[in-house]
């Protein structure tokens, strides 16, 4: 009787503790949705971009000369993150002469919902951006660039192994590794990488239906040698989020060559601030300048 009981106490014990896991990977694949409590503070348009049977909602900013057709910076958000927490990017951008479009990725701000969000559903999402915005007859669709942060720079980099028309792609705080990317996950929760994190990324590659196939298609390091737009790096020193060591493990396998790969170190605050030190704008500008407006 005692022995019955105790294997009934174990098994309520590891059902709790597989709900508990459980729990925590339907939390980590269910981004917090931003409210859209601001817009920008120059003329723009709301724009819906269709992606299969889902609906991206965005803002279409013209660019400031009125001149026809224009260049093109596509901004893309982060993890929890909307397109009102990246406007801060627009009006440097808005003010060199290049029309901005913004969008919410699904599950975020006020997109369609996925079941598991994953750096597919990012890359996914700007590839369905980078395709509308080559049939406005506004843009010049040979002069189309990104500007991405975090988890967004992270599909922009996948996406960008696929000739997709853009000149030049920005990355600010990208992570470049899964691990990374679930420590950060974890942080939320004061909880270590081991032993949760190799269990938590397992199944939420399940949950996302991701074959191990299909996950080959998401290493950083590999898609580096397969960009087909040049790439700058940005990232701060004082990151604490996503930590600037994500930059230097590329770095230890890309040497930067300054045409298709070039990087930056800023010393800005934070994980969302990269844009507030006073080489940001400067070497992002003349990145853009370079690549996107000269061709």
């Amino acid at each position: 009787m005692v022995v019955m009981i105790s294997i009934f106490l174990l098994a309520i014990a590891i059902a709790g503790i597989a709900a508990g896991i459980w729990w925590m990977v339907v939390k980590s694949q269910t981004p917090k949705r931003v409210p859209t409590n601001k817009t920008p503070d120059v003329p723009y348009r709301d724009v819906v971009i269709p992606n299969g049977d889902a609906k991206l909602k965005g803002w279409f900013i013209p660019a400031p000369t009125g001149k026809r057709p224009s260049p093109l910076i596509i901004i893309v958000h982060g993890w929890g993150s909307g397109k009102t927490r990246v406007l801060r990017y627009m009006n440097p951008l808005h003010r060199a002469g290049y029309a901005i479009l913004m969008f919410d990725a699904r599950s975020h701000g006020e997109s369609d919902s996925v079941k598991a969000p994953t750096v597919k559903t990012f890359r996914d999402d700007l590839l369905a951006a980078v395709e509308y915005a080559r049939q406005r007859e506004e843009i010049d669709p040979r002069r189309i660039g990104v500007l991405a942060h975090s988890l967004g720079a992270f599909g922009g980099i996948i996406a960008n192994t696929k000739p997709l028309g853009i000149r030049a792609i920005v990355t600010d705080s990208m992570p470049t590794r899964f691990r990374t990317i679930m420590e950060a996950s974890l942080s939320h929760y004061k909880l270590p990488y081991f032993p949760l994190g190799p269990i938590l990324s397992k199944l939420m590659f399940m949950r996302a239906g991701l074959s191990k196939q299909e996950l080959r298609q998401f290493d950083v390091l590999e898609a580096m040698d397969r960009q087909q737009a040049p790439v700058l790096m940005v990232h701060s020193k004082y990151d604490h989020y996503v930590p600037p060591t994500e930059l230097a493990y590329l770095l230890d396998h890309h040497k930067a060559d300054g045409t298709m790969k070039s990087y930056l170190y800023v010393e800005s605050q934070g994980h969302r601030s990269s844009e507030t030190d006073p080489q940001f704008w400067p070497k992002v500008l003349e990145f853009f300048q370079k690549h996107v407006t000269g061709n």
